[in-house]
């Protein structure tokens, strides 16, 4: 009796295991079934993910070239550069002032000293901040002088406070002649030149400083360029830069 009991348990316990076995290779096949399906639903997506950025690009207007001709006072880099980096920026900006601070010292380092690159500023003051225009006149006047990039370092430096005492102390250790600089600040075309500066950035989508445009020159014109809006690494430039190099 004893061994008809055992082989009712072993044939019990083969049968649970059949079960058991069958059990799992259903489960099994029904996972694959369903990863199969997933698969083959992720390419669809991808076909269609494809499809609509395709039709996004087509209907994008092409961007319009930017010309660079007039800003060799406001720009950085070698005249036979062939990209350009233009900067929207305000001088009380405390983002622009970020971006001064990290990212341009690699950028001159990396490509613009070294003249693959041109960096040209852009004014873009915010209404709301009181001494950004006066900023953006000094720094052009500066320019007229040939010291755009002192007066521009120097306001920076000082968190945008553009005051009188630091037009004055650029303006002696550049040995600037101040009589010229006040002058060329009160005039009418000057002010002008910023807001073509703002309606130029209006026009392209900028909303807020600072902001990028970065593309290739051709023809003394920015041309093939992508926007970036706020601080952006130099990771960021650099891969944009490569890219465009290829």
């Amino acid at each position: 009796m004893i061994w008809i009991k055992s082989i009712a348990l072993i044939v019990m316990w083969m049968g649970l295991a059949n079960i058991a076995y069958a059990e799992e290779k259903w489960v099994a096949d029904e996972i694959f079934m369903q990863i199969s399906e997933m698969r083959k639903e992720i390419g669809q997506l991808k076909e269609k993910v494809a499809y609509l950025e395709q039709r996004l690009a087509d209907q994008q207007p092409k961007v319009a070239p930017v010309s660079l001709v007039g800003t060799e006072a406001m720009t950085r880099g070698k005249a036979d550069a062939k990209l350009a980096i233009i900067e929207f920026s305000d001088y009380e900006c405390p983002f622009c002032a970020k971006h001064y601070k990290n990212v341009l010292p690699k950028l001159l380092e990396r490509y613009i000293d070294m003249g693959g690159v041109k960096y040209v500023m852009k004014d873009f003051p915010l209404e709301f901040h009181a001494h950004a225009k006066k900023a953006s006149l000094a720094t052009r006047c500066a320019g007229e002088q040939g010291q755009y990039f002192a007066m521009h370092d120097a306001i920076f430096e000082a968190r945008g406070q553009v005051t009188d005492e630091l037009v004055a102390e650029v303006v002696k250790n550049q040995e600037l002649n101040m009589t010229a600089l006040q002058a060329c600040m009160e005039k009418p075309a000057q002010l002008s030149k910023v807001e073509s500066d703002i309606a130029l950035g209006s026009r392209l989508g900028v909303k807020g400083t600072p902001a990028f445009l970065i593309g290739k020159i051709k023809d003394d014109q920015l041309v093939d360029y992508r926007r970036f809006d706020g601080v952006q690494s130099f990771e960021t430039f650099a891969g944009v830069i490569d890219g465009l190099k290829k």
